[in-house]
């Protein structure tokens, strides 16, 4: 264990903000908190606490991962895996009693911890946390007395400034999600929206949930609440009744009605998570924003609580731009519901159903993703850097679609940035495949990079110049001969120095062919594009704008390409900060991150080199038994060959491997599965040759298969917070 402090204090608030715990915290209470904390680095394999050890501290993990675990009957039995921004230790702390379970770390972790006395502290400064925590002991505890396995419900509250937004329908389709892919019983608190059969109760919550609750079609169970809303002593049973629920159900899902009252400011309060439903008329934009503001101010930060959804009721033009939105609110979208020519609520039960069971309809796919989110079962792909090594990408999404493995969200570096992308803008992993065959013969790669030669201006000058002296001097045709060579050759000299020598504007072309203009927006799945701004030494996320111009930043190698300028900023291959990232995905609220990495290691490589080497020795011996004129023009040919190579743009983009490598060694340590599709010895511009690097992501896919399913089934295992 490893005691040290980060560089600054904001860097502690940035955790906090991705804990639970402290979601209704404000700027100022955060980093009353971070002060009180200190980082620790836990070793691979090193304990946290073990079960039965007094508690004497409250963690957050940084980054790594940890697995609990408890011994019973001298039988392990793992209990969860704690990601980024997990908190674990609380509730040892408030019961007093010892730890009932082991922490270890999976991997090289990095906890923050807050000991017991600034624990106690810190709670007694903020209320707010108290109640939160409160309610997390008691539901423990109540687990803990039926005997089952440890489990906290989510209150879920979904609102909208405006009618006819899709709240309701989007209420519906959540809960029905829900249902099916946690496998977890779910309510919806209906005030109004699904028009049950409601009349004015007059009793207790619990004589209200006894009489009031009905199966819904789609399989979720339904409580008639509206009643309360007509109550004068509606406000004080909204408490009781969310308790009651959360104590049957595991998701309890609020439909609100657009009419802001004490009544549904209280079941905002109550609520674990709110999502704020909205389409993008101008006017239901400005409502939003005065709601978002409204809520702020009552019930404080909500930073990780609220998540605005937004739903494209409508195909024609768009009211409010997603960039003039998200400046509005002061808030990104979290998620965009695709439009739905019919509309989810004008269907019936039988044919909404058929929707959300579509493996191809972009409405049930983002709304899978909002339940798999809220079921901490969220599973990201991270496709990596690596030039036409990249194309085992090809032949692991192959398998992915075939075998119905759940993706909810994909990032991407440089090659992987390029087919992550194609695949998430509705290409199919088929349709992918046939577009690498298309580059059978080598010129069509190579073409891209000889014929979009960038010319510097300085370079046509000075041609220019050259050519009228040699003209005036020899003749106009002469002249005109010896300008263009001039310009030809300081090109090829000033075009790495002005950034690279490609300016890569048959690559855009061809980028912008295949993407049809599509947006960020227009995808079927969230996506992340990483490129490099070398400039501060930082990675450049790309989430919003046109696909076409994000790959294009992303796969700007190194002096090769001229860089792009993007968001005011110099962008560079992706690869060259976060070559696989996971991280992207980590910070995005992946639970779950599959990594696909195709640098070769040093192993594998060096078996490569001496089966080149017995395969030489081979051919020496050959090549021994043949006459001397050819002993000696095969001399020649190896002399002319160790006289060209290797090409600068070959040892450009080997040397930018090398450290690739390295990097994305350190970022497939926070994945939770990598799948490494390697075919050492491979040339980076072998994008002639696809065949063998999408049989190998095949291959590799198929040979993890049941690990795959393993991870991303929808029943997974609940944390517990020991």
């Amino acid at each position: 264990m490893t005691t040290f402090e980060p560089p600054r204090s904001q860097d502690k608030v940035a955790i906090l903000k991705r804990v639970p715990v402290f979601a209704s915290c404000t700027e100022e209470q955060l980093h009353l908190i971070a002060d009180r904390t200190r980082l620790v680095e836990y070793k691979k394999g090193e304990d946290i606490y073990r079960e039965g050890d007094a508690a004497d501290s409250f963690y957050i993990v940084s980054s790594g991962r940890l697995r609990v675990f408890s011994q019973a009957n001298g039988q392990e039995k793992l209990l969860a895996v704690l990601h980024n921004g997990d908190s674990f230790g609380e509730i040892s702390l408030l019961t007093g009693e010892t730890h009932s379970a082991t922490v270890q770390a999976l991997n090289d972790t990095l906890v923050l911890q807050l000991e017991k006395k600034d624990f106690d502290d810190v709670i007694n400064r903020i209320p707010s946390l108290v109640l939160h925590l409160s309610r997390v002991l008691s539901k423990r505890l109540r687990t803990k007395e039926r005997g089952g396995d440890f489990s906290e419900a989510t209150i879920v509250a979904v609102h909208g400034a405006a009618r006819g937004v899709g709240r309701t329908s989007f209420a519906v389709a959540l809960a029905s999600t829900l249902k099916r892919e946690t496998g977890r019983d779910v309510v919806v608190v209906d005030f109004g929206g699904l028009e049950t059969n409601q009349g004015l109760f007059k009793g207790s919550p619990e004589e209200l949930f006894e009489t009031a609750v009905s199966e819904h079609p789609l399989g979720f169970s339904v409580l008639a609440g509206k009643a309360l809303l007509s109550d004068a002593n509606g406000e004080a049973q909204i408490a009781p009744l969310l308790s009651i629920l959360a104590n049957r159900f595991y998701y309890v899902v609020i439909d609100l009605p657009v009419e802001m009252d004490a009544l549904i400011l209280k079941a905002l309060v109550q609520s674990d998570r709110i999502y704020l439903v909205t389409d993008s008329q101008r006017e239901n934009v400005i409502r939003t924003n005065a709601l978002i503001h409204q809520l702020q101010s009552s019930i404080g930060s909500l930073e990780q609580r609220l998540k605005v959804i937004l739903n494209m009721v409508e195909r024609p033009e768009v009211r409010v731009s997603l960039s003039e939105l998200i400046q509005q609110l002061g808030r990104p979208v979290a998620f965009t519901l695709p439009y739905v020519s019919s509309g989810p609520s004008r269907m019936t039960a039988e044919e909404l159903a058929r929707l959300l069971e579509s493996r191809t309809s972009p409405y049930a796919l983002t709304v899978r993703s909002i339940a798999r989110e809220l079921g901490e079962a969220l599973v990201g792909l991270a496709l990596g850097s690596g030039a036409a090594l990249g194309l085992a990408h090809i032949g692991v999404l192959k398998v992915i679609e075939r075998e119905q493995i759940p993706i909810d969200i994909v990032a991407g570096s440089s090659i992987g940035a390029y087919i992550g992308g194609l695949w998430v803008a509705g290409y199919s992993a088929e349709d992918l495949e046939r577009m690498a065959l298309r580059f059978k013969n080598p010129w069509d790669i190579r073409k891209l990079f000889m014929l979009d030669l960038g010319i510097p201006v300085l370079s046509v000058i000075v041609g220019l110049m050259a050519g009228a002296v040699v003209g005036w001097l020899a003749g106009f045709w002469t002249g005109l001969l010896f300008g263009f060579m001039v310009c030809v050759a300081f090109g090829v000299v000033l075009g790495p120095l002005s950034g690279g020598p490609i300016q890569g504007a048959r690559l855009m072309a061809k980028l912008e062919e295949e993407f049809a203009g599509k947006t960020f927006e227009d995808t079927r799945l969230p996506l992340k594009i990483v490129a490099a701004n070398p400039m501060a030494r930082e990675e450049v996320i790309f989430d919003s704008g046109r696909l076409a111009d994000a790959v294009r930043a992303s796969v700007s190698i190194p002096g090769i390409f001229k860089p792009v300028i993007r968001m005011g900023k110099v962008c560079l291959d992706g690869g060259v900060v976060n070559p696989i990232p996971v991280s992207v995905l980590k910070r995005a609220g992946a639970n779950r991150v599959i990594a696909v990495n195709v640098f070769p290691n040093t192993a594998e490589l060096a078996a490569h080199r001496q089966e080149i080497q017995r395969r030489r020795a081979e051919r020496d011996a050959a090549l021994a038994a043949r006459s001397l004129p050819i002993r000696l023009l095969f001399r020649i040919q190896q002399e002319l060959m160790r006289s060209i190579s290797p090409l600068i743009f070959d040892v450009i983009m080997r040397s930018m491997q090398s450290m690739e490598h390295q990097i994305a060694e350190v970022a497939c340590r926070e994945a939770d599965l990598t799948l490494r599709p390697t075919v050492p010895g491979s040339h980076w511009l072998e994008f002639f040759n696809p065949e063998k690097f999408i049989r190998r992501g095949e291959e590799v896919a198929l040979q993890y298969l049941p690990e795959l399913k393993r991870m991303t089934g929808v029943h997974g295992v609940d944390k517990p917070r020991t």
